[in-house]
This record gives structure tokens, C-alpha cells and sequence, in this order.
């Protein structure tokens, strides 16, 4: 499952479109970040190697990660239409012959309880059978500044299974950890998405619960056949505290065409570690022929500020994910691209 992805793009977020709409690679979209004046980002807005995109904010500041393989990077910038610009700076590799020596998939960076913390998979050979979740941390105010601590391993001790893609939940003063994994070592391969509760942002506290699991055929496509299935890249949309809690994630086996966006959404008053909480499971985000977009997924979410003729002041919501620009090329790298 090495990930090898070719570009990455915006997109404005709608709750999610039901379909993916590329624009040219000629074509720009404003965007108004906080304190610079419109500016303007063409899509892709990153070539090369660029899976699994996330971005945190921060303090004016949007910091970018995506797997990288050998190592964790991080790119600030002050505007995400300046993305591009953006120096990518190495911010912790591993030791070599440890259990997260290779296979450095999908980073993704929280400011939790005053502190960075770094949520990323590895494994400790170049197979799939190791791969596993760890974390890292850092005080220093600014995450491309300071040491990073390596915290350890982060699973559930009753049920440790394969896992990657760990994500961060946050309801009222609780917090989960949200991930994709197999059932059990004879089903490699079949990825489902879990929740477990957390003392503190290293240390996961219960069993793992299963709140979803690839059951339709959207969820199934491999690059050239029908497989057992794919549920992964999970990730938290909630607009405010008051709005509803749904996660997204990917569908399919990421080299597929088909690899896409579904949603599923935590019912009003809902217990996140009841399966049968979890309602309206759907896909939300697929390829386009007409458009040239391929595979659609592990996506990633944030926010910018457009003030208008009046003077008032506009959240913008957006989302980044990657995909590709050509049919049938599993082994093409993925570009990142954004939509409002």
C-alpha cells in the first residue's frame, strides 16, 4: 500500500460536492486569507510527490504536511494560494532499524493541551504487515521550530492490529483517535475505519470500535478488478461546535480510478463509540471523466477570511486532496488540488 500520488488541489467546500469539478491548469480562484489582500491559486497547486494532504492552523499561519516516505516535513505560509512557495522543511526523520524506520504515510499536526503533536504511520520493513501509529511532540510554539519528541507508539492494547491514518475527534472536553486498520491479520488487506478514546494525545484509554466498514461497491474497486475493500484516510469535519460531526474518508484502494470521497455522520446526541451512532453513509466525492479527475481522496480541511465591499468578514471553507490527471496510471503520482 506505498502511496505514490501526483498533485495536489483545492477545492471550496460545499458540505462536499457530488462529484469532483477540475478547473485548467490555466485557471485561478481567489482566495482572501486573513491580513493579505486577495491572492490568487492555481490548480494543482503542488506537483509531485504530495499524498495524503493536511493542513493545521495556527497563529495566521497554515502548516502543510503530506507523505513524504522517509521522513516528516512541514510547510508554513502566511496564505495557502502562496503554497507553492512555501520551503518544505524537515522536521524530524527517523532512526534506522526501528519499528517506524520506513513507509512514513500520512502526517498529520494538532495543537493539543499547549503543545504540536505530529500522528503519523510507518512500519519498520518495506512490507504492509508492520504498519503502525505513532506521535510526536513538540512545545515550541512555532511546529517548524524546536525538537520533536518521539512519544511512542499509539494503539489499543486489546486489539493491536495493522492501523494507520490516525486523526484527531474532539467533542465537548472529549477526545478520540480515529483511524483505518484490518479486523484481523487473516482479512490483509480489508481496511475499516475505527474510534478510541484517549487520556491524553498519546495514549489511546479503550477498545477499538468499528464505525465503518466497506460494504458497498463504491468501497470495493482495486485498479483493475473488485476487492474486499477499502475504508481509510479518515479526517473530522464539524463547521463549529454547534454543527453536525461527520467524517470523511477514502473509499477504494487508492491506486483504483475509482478511489474516492463518502462521509458518514454522527447522529444529534450521538455516542461516537456506538457504531449504530454513526448514520448517513454515502459517497460524496468521485472521479470525472469529463473533467479529467482521477481517483479523488485522502483529503484534508481549513478555513480563510474574505472581507467584502461592506467591510464584513466571511469564513470560507475549503478542502485539499489529491488525485490524478490520467486514467488507468496506478502508478502515477497524485497532485494536490482545492475546492470551497
Amino acid at each position: 500500500m506505498r502511496r505514490m500520488l501526483l498533485a495536489l488541489f483545492f477545492a471550496a467546500l460545499h458540505l462536499l460536492a457530488p462529484a469532483c469539478k477540475k478547473k485548467s491548469d490555466q485557471s485561478t480562484t481567489a482566495i482572501d486569507p486573513p491580513a493579505q489582500g486577495v491572492k490568487y491559486f492555481r490548480n494543482p497547486i503542488i506537483s509531485g510527490d504530495h499524498a495524503d494532504p493536511f493542513v493545521a492552523q495556527k497563529d495566521g499561519y497554515y502548516y502543510f504536511l503530506s507523505t513524504r516516505g522517509g521522513h516528516i516535513s512541514i510547510a508554513k505560509t502566511p496564505a495557502m494560494s502562496q503554497l507553492n512557495n512555501a520551503v518544505d522543511k524537515i522536521v524530524w526523520t527517523p532512526a534506522p532499524n526501528t519499528p517506524y524506520a520506513v513507509d512514513i504515510w500520512a502526517p498529520e499536526l494538532y495543537f493539543l493541551d499547549g503543545k504540536w503533536y505530529l500522528y503519523f504511520a510507518a512500519a519498520e520493513r518495506g512490507v504492509n504487515d508492520s504498519n503502525r501509529m505513532f506521535v510526536l511532540e513538540n512545545a515550541n510554539p512555532d511546529p517548524t521550530q524546536g525538537v520533536w519528541i518521539y512519544k511512542g507508539r499509539i494503539f489499543d492494547a486489546a486489539d493491536d492490529q495493522w492501523a494507520i491514518d490516525g486523526t484527531i475527534l474532539t467533542i465537548a472536553d472529549k477526545r478520540f483517535l480515529v483511524w483505518s486498520g484490518w479486523d484481523n491479520p487473516s482479512e490483509k488487506y480489508k481496511q475499516s475505519i475505527y474510534i478510541a478514546p484517549m487520556s491524553n494525545p498519546w495514549t489511546i484509554s479503550g477498545g477499538r470500535v468499528k464505525i465503518s466498514a466497506p460494504t458497498e461497491v463504491w468501497e470495493k474497486y482495486e485498479p483493475a478488478s473488485m476487492g474486499i475493500g477499502v475504508n481509510e484516510a479518515p479526517i473530522v469535519l464539524q463547521r463549529d461546535a454547534n454543527s453536525p460531526v461527520f467524517i470523511i474518508f477514502s473509499a477504494s484502494r487508492y491506486t483504483s480510478d475509482n478511489y474516492c470521497l463518502a462521509q458518514i455522520q454522527l447522529k444529534t446526541g450521538g455516542n461516537p463509540l456506538v457504531a449504530e451512532d454513526w448514520i448517513n453513509k454515502k459517497q460524496v466525492f468521485a472521479k470525472s471523466d469529463q473533467n479529467g479527475v482521477y481517483g479523488p481522496g485522502h483529503n484534508g480541511f481549513f478555513t480563510s477570511s474574505k472581507t467584502d465591499a461592506t467591510g464584513m468578514t466571511k469564513t470560507e471553507h475549503w478542502f485539499v486532496y489529491h488525485a490524478r490527471n490520467e486514467a488507468n496510471q496506478p502508478n502515477l503520482h497524485e497532485v494536490p488540488e482545492c475546492k470551497n
